[in-house]
């Protein structure tokens, strides 16, 4: 089986407008379900989420271990390990992401628990990512 996103369209400083890979996935927390557009990054080595999503799947502080991710140029940004229920089209498994304490990080689906499980093709002429379900996992 597979599942085809659409690129999409949007707009740069560098190049006016630019076409990028995003996804709907759906994240679940027990009967938190929702569905969040995510830039898929094969260079992310873990999903990420924002502040305000996470708090919409019932995520709460506490006395969770905040742990600080950095990626371009090096900045940090505070995050909590969590696990997550994914579905990217029919296929539906478990995940482990990092919520961001953060608001001004787009929702990125990286490699970690993912990737693994598909095919992932980055057809940049069609302008389209597909993700072919594998046999395993």
């Amino acid at each position: 089986m597979k599942t085809v996103f659409k690129y999409r369209k949007e707009f740069s400083k560098i190049s006016k407008e630019i076409y990028r890979p995003v996804g709907e996935i759906f994240l679940k927390i027990d009967t938190n379900e929702i569905n969040v557009p995510m830039y898929i990054d094969s260079g992310a080595d873990i999903t990420i989420i924002p502040r305000i999503l996470g708090e919409s799947l019932g995520f709460e502080v506490g006395d969770s271990k905040i742990l600080e991710l950095s990626g371009i140029g090096k900045a940090k940004v505070p995050v909590i390990p969590k696990q997550v229920k994914m579905k990217i089209g029919g296929k539906e498994f478990d995940a482990r992401i990092a919520w961001c304490l953060e608001e001004e990080i787009p929702p990125l689906l990286g490699r970690l628990d993912i990737f693994n499980k598909f095919k992932i093709i980055f057809d940049e002429k069609s302008k389209e990512i597909i993700f072919e379900e594998g046999d395993k996992n």
